[in-house]
């Protein structure tokens, strides 16, 4: 691929399963690696953890593919694995974790991660869409599934009925 652009599913796959860059020359393992507040406080980085089909507003740099691109991209193991790290990685910052049995349940960071995003909306909300969203792309529909469940309980737990909009747009996000 030397002296030519790179679409967007080369880029991807590249980037979730073979150790390529991002926009800024950061691999994914180097990002898996931040702590939670350079999550928090990084914006641009989750638009290659979870890309989608469609432009983010907030990342111009970010990969956007077609529907049949993330077929095939959803059937490398390589890039399959990739986007699992990333999921998990996601989990643990919102204080969750996802049992052998596939269920999501808090972990035992929950106290100290959820005040970041359980109890009011948040640019969170909108991360959990995209990784809603993207999940089903790359083949986890189940993942997602099982997230969205999940989500569902906190929020209706945690947040005053009147701020539980982002379930709508988290239920869509797997339509």
């Amino acid at each position: 691929m030397q002296g030519q652009a790179m679409n967007a599913k080369d880029s991807i796959c590249r980037y979730l399963g073979y150790g390529g860059p991002d926009h800024l020359h950061r691999t994914l393992d180097e990002s898996l690696a931040w702590d939670d507040e350079r999550l928090e406080s990084t914006h641009d980085f989750v638009q290659w953890w979870f890309p989608l089909a469609e432009p983010s507003a907030f990342n111009p740099h970010a990969p956007v593919a077609s529907h049949a691109e993330f077929e095939a991209l959803g059937v490398d193991k390589r890039v399959r694995a990739g986007v699992e790290r990333a999921m998990h990685r996601m989990l643990r910052f919102y204080g969750l974790r996802q049992e052998a049995s596939g269920v999501i349940n808090k972990a035992r960071e929950w106290d100290r991660r959820s005040p970041n995003w359980a109890f009011k909306k948040s640019h969170n909300d909108l991360r959990i869409t995209r990784l809603l969203k993207s999940l089903c792309l790359l083949g986890h529909r189940q993942q997602a599934e099982a997230l969205l469940s999940a989500l569902e309980d906190i929020i209706k737990c945690e947040r005053d009925p009147s701020d539980q909009g982002a379930l709508i747009f988290w239920r869509e996000a797997l339509l």
